[in-house]
C-alpha cells in the first residue's frame, strides 16, 4: 500500500509542475522565433528585466494554473 500524500504536497507538485511547462514554453518562444518574442526583447530598453519578468509571468501563470487543477482534482479524489 502507498502512503497517502498529503494536500499540500499534492499541490506543491503540481504548482512545480505547471512552473516547469510554463519555463519550458518561453524557452520554445525565444529558441522557435515565431511570434518575434526574441526581436521584442532584443530591442526593449532593459532586455534583462524584460527576459525577467516574461519567464516569471509564464512560470507563475501556468503553475498557478497547476496548482489550482491539481486543488480541485486532489479534493474530487478524496470524496
Amino acid at each position: 500500500m502507498r502512503p497517502e500524500k498529503s494536500l499540500f504536497n499534492a499541490v506543491l507538485t503540481h504548482f512545480l509542475m505547471g512552473v516547469t511547462l510554463g519555463l519550458s514554453l518561453v524557452l520554445l518562444l525565444g529558441l522557435f522565433d515565431a511570434f518575434h518574442v526574441r526581436d521584442l526583447v532584443a530591442k526593449s530598453g532593459t532586455p534583462v528585466q524584460t527576459t525577467l519578468m516574461l519567464v516569471t509571468t509564464y512560470g507563475l501563470m501556468f503553475g498557478i494554473g497547476a496548482a489550482l487543477t491539481g486543488l480541485v482534482l486532489t479534493l474530487e479524489d478524496d470524496s
